[in-house]
This record gives C-alpha cells, structure tokens and sequence, in this order.
C-alpha cells in the first residue's frame, strides 16, 4: 500500500531547494521552436538514447526550450532543476543532486520507497558532500526499482553553466564529470535532457570524447537550429500586436524589432517589455518604438548587442545630467547587486540609512526590463532578469557611467544591518518559554521565529560582517562595532544559534579583528579586539550548546565565563546576578579544554589543523578520516572512506585544498578537503603500512615514511614516486615532517635515531642523530628551519641544531611515559607534546621549561598533537576514540598547582577504625585522606621512584606500609606523612604485595623476584633470609589472623604456607591450580586458606597439612581477579574475568544462589563488610554496585562516577562507607547505605593511585603514588553531616550541586526539585523535574570541570583537579529562565 507520508518524509530529511521547478509560464510562443522541439521528442521516443546536452549562448532561448520540454512531457517528467548564478548559495550541485532524488521520488512511490528505505540505513549520506556519494545512493541505486517497468523518465537540468566557480575538482567539475560519464549507470528509460552556455569547462568535456559513435552525450548547438529568426518575430509580433490602451506596433515595426534581436530571445524579451510601457508611464506603445529606435540609431551594429540594448534602457529610464536620479540609481543597485543574496524591495527599504524607502521605488520601478520581482509584492526577492546583466553593470568598460560600485553597496548594506540589529535585537528573541528543552524540542519553534526573525534582522545578523570586509577600514565604524558587541552581542548569538549558524558569530570576530588590525590607531581598540578574542574562545566553548538549546547561551555560559574576560562584562551588563548559577571557584582564565570532538568508533592516531585555522581533520584506527569545524567542534560531511586498515597520519596541503592520508593498509590517498572525495588513485609503493606523511612547503611533493624502514618521496599532482626510496633506518620510520623551505626531510625512527636528508638527491645529510634511548615516535621542523624536535618512548623530548646536528640543551623532562607526538608552535617559541601518560605538556622552546601545569582530560594515550595557526590552540587525538581542543592562549598555568595524583590508582585501603583512606598510584606518590570530607591530610608521601603497587596500614593505624616497582618497602608515620628509617631493600624486582601483622611488628612483601621477604616493622631491617621457592613473581601475601604463618600466591600456579618466625616453607606447595594466583586469603579462623586464580578456579586449602578441602569451586567462565572470606568464615565471594560475582560456601564448596549478574567489563575487586550481610564490587565498567549477600541481588543503581575502571574498594570497618580507586587518578567515598557520594572527589595524586587504606581510628585514610613528601599538615573539617543550604555554603571548595541528603529526592532550587540526576556523554545534567513528570536538561558543564562535579548523589570526589561548588539555589531556569536577564537593561521579550 502506497505511503501517503513519503512526500513529506523525504521532504523533511532531503530538504529539497524551492523555486527550482518547471515554470510553466516560461514556455516557448505555441508555432516557434518547431523544430529544435521535434528532435528532442523524437530522441524522448526512444530507449536507452543518450543524455541530450542543448549549448548556446546567453539569451539565445535555451532556458525557454527547457521548460516547454518539461510541460510536454510532464506526465513523464521525474525531475527540473534549474541552477542560477543568483542563488548560487543554495543552488548547489549537491543540493541539485538532492532535489532531484526528492522530486523523483514524489512522482514516482517506488522510487520514494526505496530512497527511504536507503536513508534509514545510512542516515550519514544526508549530510554527505560527495557529489559521487550523492548521485550514486539518492539517485542510481532508487532508480533500479524501475529498472524492468517499461516506464520513461525525464529528468531535466537547466542552465549547467550556473552550477557553481569554475575549479579543478571542484563540486562543478565533479558534477559535468558525473554527467558526462556516468549517466548510463541509470535504467533503460531514463533521459536527461541538460542546457548549458558553451563554457570552457563544458567544451572541455565534449572535446574530450572521441568520436560521435563513442560519445556518452548527444550535443545540439542554439546556433544550428533553423528558423530562429522567425521564431523571434512571432514572438514579438505575439507580444506587441495586442491592443491595449497604450496602442500596439504594426506588423513592419514588428519584424523590424525582430531583425535586430539577431537570434537573441533575450534581446527580444527586453525590449518587448521595455516598448511595452514598463517604462516611464503615459507613453503609447508607438511612440515608445520611435523613442526606442531614435536611442538606437547611434549603434554602430547590427543588430545590437546585449550590452547596447541594457545602455539603452537605462539611459532610457533614467537622465544621467540628473546627479539626483544617478546617485539614487547608484546607491539602490549597489545594494542590490552587492547583497549576499536576493533581497526584497521590503528588506532593502528596512536597510535603508541614507536614503528613504520612496527611494528604492523610484529607482527599482524604472528596471522592469532588467530586473524580476520588481512589478510583484514587496516580498519578492529582486534579481537580474539574466547573469549577463549582472555582469553588464559590474564592467566600467561596459556599462560606463551606469557602472555600479560593489564597495560603496558593502558600506550601505553594512550600514543598514546595524541600523536593523539596533532596532530589532533583544533579550529571548525566539520567544521561548522554557530552558529545560532543546530547541529540536520545540513544536512550534518555526512559527515562533517567523514572528521575530524578520527577513531583513535574519540578512543583517549573517552577513554584516562579510559587508564589512569588503570596504575600507576606517575609525567612523569603530563606534558602532563598540556599541553592538557591548549591547547587542548576546541577542545576535541567539539568533544565529536559532537559525543554526552560530559558526557565522567565529567568522565576524575574525573579520572583525582584522579590521581593526587594518586601522591607523589600532592601539586604542585593543580592548574590542580582547572581546573578540573572547567571544571567538566563548564560541568554540558553546556554540554547539548555543544550537541545542538558546536559553543556556545566558544559563550555562554565564557561570564560566572568567571574569577578567570582557565578554564577561557584557554578560554582566545583561544577565540578573541574583537568579544564575553560582561557581564558587574563580575562574581567572578560558578554560584550557575547549572542544570535544567525538564521531569515531576506535582511537585517534592523527590530527591536523588546515592552514586557515578553521578546519581539523582526523585520522583513526576505524579505517576513516573526518574533517571537523575547528570552532564547533561539529563533524563536516561525511567521513573519508577508502583505506582498509587504520589511518596513521593526515596533512592538510598548504594551501588547504587537499588532504594526505597514510594507512597501514601501505597506502597513501589524497583528498579533496571541500567535497570529501578522493583524488585519483592511492599512491602505492611501500611495502609495508604508511606510519606518517607530510606535505612539501609548495604542496607539490608528498613525503611518506614506512615501516618498511623507507622514505618515498611523491608527485602530488599525478601521484607517481619520485627516485628512488630514501634508505638508511634500520627499523620502522614512524614519523617524516619537511624543513619550511622544502629542501631538507628529517624522520625519526624506531631505531632510536633521528635522520635529516636532502629533499632534492634523497641522500642523508651528515650522520644520525643519536641521543634517545628508545623509538623516536616524533620530528617537527622549527618554522626557521633551523631546530629539529624529538619526541620518544623515552619519555622525553629533544631539540637538535638542524644544520650542525648537535643536540641544544639538555632533554625536556616530565612525562611519565612515552611521548608520542610533538609539534612547535608558529612563532617557534613554544613546542607541544602528547603522551601515553594521557596527558599533554607544553614548553618555552629556548630554555626548554615546562609552561604551567600538564592538559589533563583525555582517558587513554595522546597519539597526535597540533597548534592551530595562530598558536592559539592545541588539538590534541587520543586513543579514547576522542578529539580535543584546548586554549593555549596565556601559556601560563591555570589555577593552583595541581596537587594529586596524575597517573593510575594501583591501590586503596581503609584504616582500622574507617576514618582514613590511603592510595598508593603509578605516579609514585602515596596519598592520605579524610575519609569523612575527602580532603588530603598533609602532602604526598615521596620516596618511592617507580610505581607504588601494593599499601596496608598497621592494626593500630599509626603506620603506613608501601611496596613499589622501585624494589623497596617503605614504613611510614601516618600522622606525620614523614618516613621511618631507611627504604626496606633486598628485592632485586618491584614488590606487588605487602602485608602487617597482626600485632604490627612485621611486615612481609611478596615480589616478581621470586622471592618473599619478612621485615622488622620498627627497625626496617630484613629478618632473616628471603623466603625462596617460588619459580616466578609472587602476586600475593597474607598474615595469618594469629600472625604465625605467611600464605604466598604466585605466577607460578603456586601457593606456598611459610612460618612467619623461621620462615621455613611450611609443607609441600600447595598445587592444583593450572594458571597463575591471583588472591590469596586467610579464613577469619585461620584454619583454612582460599585462592583465585587465571585458570577460572576457586581453592579452599587446609591451611595446617596444605591439603585441599574438597574438589575446586568451578562455576567462572574466565580468570578469577579477586576472592574475600565473609566475616564469619562460612562464605567465599569471588569476583572474575568473565563479569560475574559468586558467593560460595565456605565448607561445602557449593555455590549459593547464581552468579551476581550486572557488571559489564570485568570484576577487579570485591569485598564483604564487616557484618557479612553485604557485597561491594568493582569493575572495568568503571562502577561499584553493592549486593545484598543473602538473595545475591543488586542494591540500588550502580554507584557511577569513575571515568576509568575500578580497581579496589573496601568497606569501612563500621561498614558504613565504601571507599573505591581507579585508574582516572581519584579515590571517592561513598555512603554504604544510600550510595551517595560523600564529600569531594579526592583528586591530587598526579598519577594512578595503586592503593589505599582506612586507618584504625576510621579519620584518616592513606594512598600511595609516586614523588613529593613533606611533614606539612592541613587542617581538616567534617561537613559531610552539615546542611548544604543558602549561600553561604558555596564558601567550601567543592566541586558540588547543592543538594540535601535525602537519597531520592534533591530541592536543589527553591522552586523546585530533582530526581536521579546524571551527566551526559555530551556535558549535560539531567534531572527528573517532580513536578513535570519528566527528565529535563538542568545546565551544560564544559569539559574541564566534568570528572570532579559532584551531583545527587554523589557526596564525596578525591581527585587531582581541586574541588568547587555549583550552586542552584537561586537559578532561574525552565519557565524561570527568562528572569536571569536584567529587565532595566534587555527588553521584555514580545508576545
């Protein structure tokens, strides 16, 4: 049954351009065109005929031809599109392509069927730029579902030669190309008939064919068709021998009119009108004639020409001794032919200044003959009756005195949009009523901003500033730019961000920079030009919010505006400080973090910025690249397909055309940066996968680098390789970059050398640079030439002379772990670096220093980093499948110093009585923390040089223990944060495990040495010799509950019991295990022994014979991570590889109940509290969930908030906390009971935290890293239990929502309350609004304050960043909204 809904389903997802249908008042005079109209029937006739091509010139009768055409054959006509230099922003080949499949598949349901059936299954190809894309999916592959009907089609495309600028390349070139080879891709019975001036570009394509025989289209020339002159003079004899009450020409005047159209209908149409009386009003027809041919009689030719038969009706219509009529004409039609687009009489009568409305009627009624739209309502967009007018009255040498100058219509357009933004501009310019939905959200939206967005507000506010640009700077405007970006600034960013172009607001504040830059006292603006700096930052920060929802342009922009901006100012002067939201900490500086891009499915290995800034493309691991708005942050088109592996490394060409892509598929593939399509062949040669590329500085070479352990050097033009491979690595080059004068390639290798060459001989120059001790991962010239940098898996980065080879200065030392990609800023003084510690640094490039604090936000390894042109921006890919870009601008650190962990938690542990926390992490350092408020108690616990793995506190809390990578143990003073003694050495390998006993006089330590060592707790002093017997690393050590015996799991498959005193090997190694140990535990009796292991089981071990009791607890699908007894000794909780949690009975073996089911990823850690009747659990889904431990089922929700995944929790030892640590760097604390978060993200370890604990008093807990150490000690206060109400709360340096402690419900406004608040992947809270029934948006969160906000119900963040506060308590948002506008200031919005 045929869908009545299609026309407006492809309506609405095809967005088809209006006015491009057949027209049937255009037809040709019933008699005339006989026979040109004859030939095409007879070619309509039959099937399988070639597309039809109609060439002539301007005004010969082709567009005429092509509608009579269509209306002949309308019953059969699937498709008109007419193209027009005059809509040449709409009238696109793209948007041509999809009109056409829209029009096809109204007229014919199959056809309309089928295409939406192909739109639901690659929605991506509406947003494609690949005219091959377009024509191929919206046309071709529909069209086959009429393949066998019989049926004929028509499809007609008129005026070609309109389709957009002549390039190489270009969206036109790809479309002739399309049309002239790829039309018989569609059926039998399709024709396309095509009109078109005979072009270079279209002639080329013609000539290009061989033969007529071979020819793909048929060609019919205006010029040989017959009998056009008598076609003219029925035309004319039709049009002016009907009587009126002006009169009508004799049948002689009539032939004499025809005569000098010479072939031309234009010629004719124009001057039929003009004798007609759309002239000066009163004169008979007659009388026009002679006043027509007495101007005439000076033309030399005959018949006129174009250009003469134009001069003559201007001169007709208007007195050029007259200064009035000529100023009045020259100022109107510069305006008209100035305008971006068409305009209205109405819209130019609005944009008027100077000159009054009476003005563009006196000037536009006199050009009737010249001009459409004029005779019909103000409405109608005014425009040339044919291009060749246009063009006419641009040339001086042509038109002479009725030239129109472009610049002086620039100035009075520009003039003429402040003139309409004053007037019309206000607070709330969509009239909307509410800020919790997205503007996609609301029903009658278009018809709301019919009402406010006038035709002429909408021209003014997109296209002032490019009017700007076209004319001289001078200081007059500095005025107005001041008034309407102080004033005004914010309710044109409404409106831009309503009509979806809130990028055009990035471009007016670079056009607008520029032109005060132009000015002679550019010095005294400099404060507009920090307010545009602030407003292009502000945008790239939120526009895309501004798009989804208007209202957060004041509601979630307000709050994080620095105050030192001016942007902040004018915020200031519009918005209510009374009803907005409350940030407690004090934003000095634009965040660093500005964009996130997401769009592809696997990690990102390169990113480039293109030449003018605006652009970024990617390339990823998912086989595609995808060019990106460098402000937005939104994907442009579709993304580039065509490599079959992973996408290693892009380049932009200088001069921003194209783009290079290397893969590990061997090849290199060029693009074409604007539609997206590939450019000829892949370029291949490498025998190996493509590891980078780069441009030469001209753009005519391409260099490639392999891990074939060659560099190829390319034609970028035809693709072929020039010379011979360069050779001299010995391992794979990773990365290639060009010297700025081109004549030097320099490429770093893993062979842990650096090589320059020559671009010219491909020979090396000098000898290679030698200096990392691992695989050089990234080079980059200076833009001198005269430096080369380095980055390696070093950890490292090195600046060489590039002429000498010698290294400058020592290496640039701060990255935990390889640095993967550098590049130096454009003015040569600051070099940037991404790591696999996730984080990216920047440096001063002569003395070689760290500037500020590392760009911390990404979750996985930095691949690839670039500077934006202007050295604003870094752009920055990672393995997290994410983009971002981050503001550079100051260069100096933002904020305090950060003072956590930066790397990942490895282990957290509770203090006896609960109330400390202690972390241990990668970044070396051991942390402590108040487990009640989760603010750090004194400062990093340094010492320790490699990673933290394993801390314990003593029973009595006083002390902490830690083992490292480093081989060591250290005992430290819980209060004091000081070390006791000397490190405890002896391991030769990194300590994975350390325990206390019982009584806190022994510490025992289990490492990859083989080996376990028992030490003296007070002294530091090794006891005895080391415990040998295991063949591989110990993973695990326990104590005894009595302290006498030691249990031992280790890599070996082993478990071994040890006398804690003698420590002799107590019995045989407990064998049975296949795989490696993973946990090991003691019973609270000690009698009995469990462990875990890779092979998928649990064992129960008689802990005195070392005998297993009964057969394995099988039941794991995977390796089991993780095993606890319950405190009573009768219960075993595992936690495994394959996501699931069992509960076990300790005696019989048997499982209880079925597998707790919920995670997603694997179960890293589980633990019982302390009254057995709970389960806590975490994963690598990056949550906790607590389990009632009799049913085995979930309590609550998952406990979300981590970024990465849960490595360790622990109950508190009254068992009213839960503290957990993960790999994002943080520990938090969260309320056993309600699974609210408590207090703040613990957040200052600058690496992962490896390990934590609660102390015995339960007021401390401690974490280990890697680094600082100090006896310092900050005052702590308990506010857990305190009221957050009023705003006196927003004092605390949290990083919070106020909100009460209730754990369902949240009045974190006065007006009204939440439920099940979340942050989305996108920034936005969500809340459940009580009283509306429904999840609403509350307020966007840039990016950089994300991981540490603190909302219901979370309670507590331990984390690097700082902490602060979001209050609500008094914000105005849902139908509130509009009160966090200042009603003295912005205008009550209309009704």
């Amino acid at each position: 049954m045929e869908d009545i809904n299609i026309p407006q389903k492809l309506e609405q997802k095809l967005k088809p351009v209006t006015g491009t249908w057949l027209d049937k008042d255009k037809v040709c005079l019933e008699g005339t065109r006989t026979d040109i109209i004859e030939k095409i029937s007879q070619w309509m006739s039959q099937n399988g005929s070639k597309p039809l091509l109609l060439c002539g010139q301007a005004g010969t009768g082709k567009s005429t031809i092509s509608h009579t055409i269509g209306s002949k054959f309308e019953p059969k006509l699937g498709a008109f599109f007419g193209f027009n230099r005059t809509f040449a922003a709409t009238r696109t080949p793209s948007n041509a392509l999809r009109t056409i499949a829209y029009r096809l598949g109204i007229k014919f349901p199959e056809i309309g069927t089928k295409l939406l059936s192909i739109i639901q299954a690659n929605p991506n190809v509406l947003e494609s730029t690949s005219i091959l894309e377009l024509w191929k999916t919206l046309i071709v592959d529909p069209a086959q579902v009429m393949a066998d009907s019989g049926q004929q089609v028509l499809i007609i495309i008129d005026a070609l030669d309109e389709s957009g600028k002549r390039e190489e390349d270009g969206p036109r070139d790809k479309l002739l190309s399309l049309l002239f080879n790829r039309l018989h891709e569609l059926p039998q019975g399709f024709h396309v008939f095509i009109t078109s001036r005979p072009e270079n570009d279209v002639m080329e394509y013609l000539q290009g064919q061989e033969s007529l025989d071979t020819q793909a289209i048929q060609v019919h020339y205006m010029s040989n068709i017959q009998g056009t002159n008598d076609d003219i003079y029925k035309y004319v004899y039709s049009r002016m021998m009907k009587k009126t009450v002006l009169g009508n020409l004799e049948e002689h005047q009539c032939k004499i009119l025809a005569e000098k159209a010479g072939g031309f209908f234009q010629w004719a149409n124009i001057v039929c009108t003009f004798v007609r009386g759309h002239g000066r009003g009163g004169v008979p027809v007659k009388k026009r004639f002679k006043h027509f041919m007495d101007l005439n009689k000076s033309s030399s030719n005959n018949p006129p020409e174009l250009d003469e038969l134009y001069e003559i009706i201007l001169n007709d219509a208007f007195t050029v001794n007259d200064e009035d009529a000529m100023t009045g004409y020259r100022s109107i039609m510069s305006q008209v032919l100035a305008a971006f687009e068409p305009l209205s009489q109405a819209t130019l009568k609005r944009l008027q200044t100077e000159y009054n409305e009476d003005t563009v009627s006196s000037v536009l009624y006199f050009l009737g003959s010249l001009f459409t739209g004029i005779w019909d309502s103000d409405n109608t967009q005014v425009r040339p009756v044919h291009t060749s007018v246009l063009d006419f009255l641009l040339d001086e040498k042509r038109s002479k005195k009725f030239r129109v100058d472009l610049q002086q219509g620039h100035e009075l357009l520009a003039k003429g949009s402040f003139h309409v933004m004053f007037q019309d501009l206000h607070f709330n310019m969509g009239n909307l009523e509410s800020s919790y939905v997205m503007n996609s959200e609301i029903k009658d939206l278009e018809t709301k901003l019919s009402n406010t967005l006038t035709p002429e507000l909408i021209y003014a506010c997109c296209w002032w500033d490019l009017h700007l640009q076209n004319i001289e700077p001078s200081d007059l405007w500095v005025h107005d730019l001041g008034e309407f970006f102080s004033g005004y600034s914010l309710y044109w960013m409404e409106v831009l961000g309503l009509m979806k172009k809130i990028h055009i607001a990035s471009r007016t504040a670079r056009h607008t920079m520029t032109f005060l830059d132009n000015l002679q006292g550019k010095m005294e603006y400099s404060d507009l030009k920090k307010l545009m700096t602030d407003i292009l930052v502000f945008i790239q920060v939120f526009g895309k919010v501004i798009i989804i929802s208007t209202p957060h342009l004041y509601l979630s922009g307000m709050p994080f505006i620095p105050k030192s901006s001016k942007l902040h100012t004018v915020f200031e002067k519009c918005c209510n400080p009374q009803r907005r939201a409350v940030f407690s900490r004090q934003i000095n500086d634009w965040p660093d973090q500005q964009v996130i891009l997401k769009g592809h499915t696997q990690g990102i290995d390169a990113v480039a910025f293109s030449p003018d800034g605006k652009r970024i493309v990617s390339g990823s691991w998912d086989e595609s690249i995808r060019i990106w708005n460098a402000d937005t942050g939104e994907a442009i088109g579709d993304p580039l397909q065509g490599h079959s592996h992973g996408v290693s490394s892009v380049a932009f060409s200088p001069d921003g055309k194209r783009i290079v892509s290397g893969s590990l598929d061997r090849s290199i593939r060029i693009w074409n940066a604007d539609t997206g399509e590939a450019i000829g062949d892949p370029l291949q040669g490498h025998l190996y996968g493509v590891s980078s590329v780069a441009f030469s500085p001209d753009g005519k070479r391409i260099v490639s680098g392999s891990n074939d352990c060659s560099i190829r050097i390319w034609n970028a033009d035809t693709g072929e390789a020039i010379g011979d491979p360069l050779q001299g690595h010995s391992h794979w080059v990773i990365s290639v970059a060009c010297s700025p004068d081109g004549k030097r390639i320099v490429s770093g290798s893993r062979d842990k050398s650096i090589r320059i060459w020559n671009a010219d001989t491909g020979e090396a120059i000098g000898d290679p640079l030698q200096g990392h001790s691992e695989e050089v991962k990234s080079v980059a010239f200076s833009p001198d030439g005269k430096r080369i940098v380095s980055g390696s898996d070093d950890c490292s980065i090195r600046i060489w002379n590039a002429d000498t080879g010698e290294e400058i200065g020592d290496p640039l030392q701060g990255h935990s772990h390889g640095v993967g990609s550098v590049a130096i800023s454009p003015d040569g003084n600051r070099i940037v670096s991404g790591s696999r510690d996730k984080s990216i640094r920047i440096w001063n490039a002569d003395p070689g220093e760290a500037i500020g604090d590392p760009l911390q936000g990404h979750s996985e390894e930095v691949k690839s980093v670039a500077f934006s042109p202007d050295g604003k921006r870094i752009v920055s890919g990672s393995k997290d499948n994410s983009i971002r870009i981050w503001n550079v601008d100051t260069g100096e650190a933002i904020g305090d110093p950060l003072q956590g962990h930066s790397d990942e938690v490895q282990s957290v542990a509770i203090s006896p009585d609960g109330k400390r926390i202690v972390s241990g992490s990668w970044d070396n350092s051991i942390r402590i923390w108040n487990a009640d408020t989760g603010e750090a108690i004194g400062y990093p616990l340094q010492g320790h040089s490699h990673i933290v793995s394993s801390v314990a506190f003593s029973p009595d809390g006083k002390r902490i223990v830690s083992g490292s990578d480093d081989t060591s143990i250290r005992i430290w003073n819980a209060d004091t944060g000081e070390v006791i003694g000397i490190p405890l050495q002896g391991h030769s390998h990194g300590v994975d495990s350390v325990a206390i006993s019982p009584d806190g006089r022994r510490i025992v330590s289990g490492s990859l040495d083989r080996s376990i060592r028992i030490w003296n707790a007070d002294t530091g002093e090794a006891i005895g010799d080391p415990l040998q017997g295991h063949s591989h690393g110990v993973s695990s050590v326990a104590f005894s509950p009595d302290g006498k015996r030691i249990v031992s799991g280790s890599w070996d498959s082993s478990i071994r019991i040890w006398n804690a005193d003698t420590g002799e090997a107590i019995g045989d190694p407990l064998q049975g295990h296949s795989e490696e140990i993973d946990s090991v535990a003691f019973s609270p009796d000690g009698k009995r022994i469990v462990s875990g292991s890779f092979d998928m089981l649990i064992r129960i071990w008689n802990a005195d014979t070392g005998e297993a009791i009964g057969d394995p607890l099988q039941g794991h699908s995977h390796g089991v991570s993780s095993i606890a007894f319950s405190p009573d000794g009768k219960r075993i909780v595992s936690g495994s590889w394959d996501s699931s949690i069992r509960i076990w009975n300790a005696d019989t073996g048997e499982a209880i109940g079925y597998p707790l089911q919920g995670h997603l990823h694997i179960v890293n850690s589980v633990a019982f509290s302390p009254d057995g009747k709970r389960i806590v659990s975490g994963s690598r889904d990056k949550s906790i969930r607590i389990w009632n431990a009799d049913p085995g089922e979930a309590i609550g929700d998952p406990l979300q908030g981590h970024s990465e995944e849960v490595q360790s929790v622990a109950f508190s030892p009254d068992g009213k906390r839960i503290v957990s640590e993960s790999d994002d760097c943080s520990i938090r604390i969260w309320n056993a009971d309600t699974g609210e978060e408590i207090g703040d993200l613990l957040q200052q370890h600058s690496q992962g935290v490896s390990s934590v604990a609660f102390s015995p008093d339960d007021r401390r807990a401690v974490s280990i890293m890697q680094g600082e150490l100090s006896d310092a000690h900050k005052p702590i206060s308990n506010c857990v239990d305190k009221p957050l109400t009023g705003s006196n709360t927003t004092s605390r340096n949290y990083n919070s929502i106020k909100h009460s402690q209730n754990p369902h419900h949240y009045p974190i406004n006065q007006y009204f309350s939440f439920y099940s608040c979340h942050l989305d992947d996108e920034g936005w809270l969500h809340g459940w609004h009580s009283d509306l029934g429904f999840s609403v948006i509350i307020i966007w969160i840039p990016p950089k304050f994300r991981p540490t906000l603190l909302f219901p119900p979370t309670h507590v963040i331990i984390s690097q960043n700082g902490s602060c506060t979001l209050d609500l308590l008094n914000f105005a948002c849902g139908k509130d909204w509009i009160q966090c506008s200042r009603s003295n200031v912005a205008p009550v919005f209309r009704e």
